[in-house]
């Protein structure tokens, strides 16, 4: 009676021998699936994502993608206004602040427009850049005394 190794390797050796020209032809079937399209491995699969550039396929059903950067790592600008808004554009990997309004300063609860003066309590305001510049014009009545 043959022991189990033996038994064990004449069924490995027989199953190699019988796929010995399939390793080649399953590596070249298995590959990755991506937006219902398969690839083969080492093909580029296209990627919508705007972080993410250089994309292929290195194993079976694993796409490798380069990260260009991640929204956690965005600088934001500070715009030119104080009712900014963020916007998350697909297009672009890192959101965004705009001016919905256009260049603006506060001045108390007042949003003043780039450039324009307005009166805020009682004083004369004016927008230069992001910065509010308020004056007060105070009246003198001088009373001279008699002689």
């Amino acid at each position: 009676m043959a022991s189990p190794v033996a038994v064990l390797c004449v069924i490995l050796l027989s199953v190699c021998a019988a796929l010995a020209d399939r390793p080649v032809q399953q590596f070249e079937e298995a590959g990755c699936e991506q937006d219902g399209l398969s690839y083969p491995i080492g093909a580029s699969v296209p990627d919508d994502d705007p972080c993410t550039f250089g994309c292929f396929c290195a194993s079976p059903g694993n796409v490798v993608c380069a990260v260009v950067k991640s929204p956690r790592s965005c600088a934001f600008m500070q715009p030119q206004c104080v009712d900014a808004v963020y916007v998350n554009d697909p297009m672009q990997c890192c959101p965004y602040m705009t001016c919905p309004n256009g260049p603006n300063c506060q001045a108390g609860d007042q949003i003043i427009p780039a450039g324009q003066t307005v009166e805020v309590n009682g004083a004369e305001c004016r927008c230069d850049g992001m910065l509010s510049v308020c004056s007060v014009s105070i009246s003198h009545e001088v009373v001279m005394p008699q002689n």
